[in-house]
């Protein structure tokens, strides 16, 4: 079945070519659901999905199908190594445990792969039920607001696991092609959610899901441009803008992650989309007097493409003296500088300061605020429920899957491989492998 997807995802470009039909954007948008689709495909994603249902599973009140009775036999098993890992420490989990999990884990690949999650209790809701044992007939979470809870613990999810050396943007990516922002109330959580939603399949090359995201996004701005935006302005860390320039600067970053989306395309109408989202974001930038990496980047890149080599010059010369970049970055950008000096706009473009440079500069300036906030902290001081469970039931479904990784090349492996990697506890574990 797999095979047969991949096979359609793949002549389904060549259909539409030959068939004289035209790259409309909902075609491309639909190509890339498919392309989604595929990436959410492979054993880390299923294997952490595996751990989350066996969570929420916890607080399951009853039921009597088939299918889910095997699940849950398994998921027992994996409930008890969850609690008995200390989150805070670093002690790795046993090669006879991984192997033992990974076995469990296959035993039900398919029902995990054919389920969705969100059928299942909320994260917090078997979190809670794991420590106390209760299961309670209502969720945990004040108001019982099932739909809104769980888009919320993926949007949480999905930025939390984002800069993990472990999990990382395949996680993040699952969790937030679970969020549906469509189905929340209009506020400010529903426009922050739609942006990182953007981003990150931005991130993952899906320009066309991104651009319907940020699109939305944009015309919900402009239509509530009085709804205050303290969590926005926490994320971004403009804690000395107020609301409307909060409001200003958000719409900004929006109108430039779409920018970047549309010049990723290959569609010439794309290419001029794209210049006039980096036009309006600069302009709200320039409103409010907020000079940084993304401006910079940007000004570059528009006096380039309509070769004005001194403004070039002059914001390259800041934009290399930022910590962002990497020796080789600043390398690029200093044979920018000398092109522009030949007055050869075409040449820096082509060969160094390009559109894959420039993606890489706004992903970066991202990823580095992600990094910098303590989920922990701003969840407490945000009043979400059982803050502390939560990052530990992360920690801990990310001990879990780090270790079964580490095995899964040896589980799906020969024989001979397993006994080379030594002792008699791996001796004990290939039991498991038949």
């Amino acid at each position: 079945m797999i095979k047969i997807k991949r096979l359609i995802f793949l002549c389904l470009p060549l259909f539409i070519t030959s068939c004289g039909g035209e790259k409309t954007d909902q075609i491309m948008l639909e190509l890339d659901q498919v392309k989604l689709n595929e990436n959410l495909n492979y054993d880390k994603i299923i294997f952490y999905k595996y751990a989350k249902l066996a969570i929420r599973s916890a607080a399951v009140q009853d039921t009597t199908l088939p299918a889910y009775q095997k699940f849950s036999k398994q998921a027992k098993s994996t409930l008890h190594t969850l609690k008995t890992i200390d989150s805070d420490a670093k002690d790795e989990i046993s090669v006879f445990e991984a192997l033992k999990l990974y076995q469990e884990y296959r035993s039900v690949k398919s029902f995990v792969k054919e389920t969705d999650e969100d059928v299942f209790p909320t994260l917090i809701d078997g979190i809670i039920a794991m420590k106390t044992g209760q299961k309670a007939a209502k969720s945990f979470y004040p108001g019982n607001d099932k739909i809104n809870n769980q888009n919320i613990e993926h949007a949480a999810l999905s930025v939390a696991v984002l800069t993990t050396r472990d999990l990382g943007q395949p996680i993040a990516l699952y969790e937030c092609s679970k969020t549906e922002p469509a189905k929340l109330a209009d506020c400010e959580v529903k426009t922050l959610l739609e942006f990182i939603r953007g981003f990150l399949f931005f991130s993952n090359n899906l320009y066309y899901l991104s651009e319907d995201g940020l699109t939305r996004n944009i015309k919900w701005l402009d239509k509530n441009e009085q709804i205050p935006l303290p969590y926005t302005k926490s994320f971004f860390g403009w804690s000395n803008l107020n609301d409307e320039q909060t409001h200003l600067a958000f719409h900004g970053m929006n109108y430039l992650f779409r920018g970047f989306d549309r010049m990723r395309m290959t569609r010439k109408i794309d290419e001029e989309r794209s210049l006039e989202d980096f036009d309006f974001f600069l302009k709200d930038m320039n409103t409010l007097g907020l000079q940084n990496e993304l401006t910079l980047a940007i000004d570059i890149y528009l006096n380039l493409k309509r070769d004005h080599p001194e403004k070039a010059i002059v914001a390259l010369e800041k934009l290399k003296k930022s910590k962002l970049l990497s020796e080789d970055e600043r390398e690029a950008i200093q044979k920018t500088i000398d092109y522009q000096k030949k007055q050869d706009a075409k040449g820096a473009l082509k060969d160094v300061y390009n559109k894959a440079f420039l993606a890489k500069i706004g992903t970066k300036y991202i990823v580095a605020i992600l990094a910098k906030i303590d989920w922990k902290e701003v969840m407490t001081t945000n009043n979400v429920p059982h803050a502390k469970q939560i990052v530990s039931g992360i920690q801990k479904v990310k001990q879990l899957s780090s270790a079964v990784s580490s095995y899964t090349t040896k589980a799906k492996g020969s024989t001979k491989t397993l006994q080379e990697t030594g002792g008699r506890l791996l001796d004990q574990a290939k039991g498991f492998l038949k």
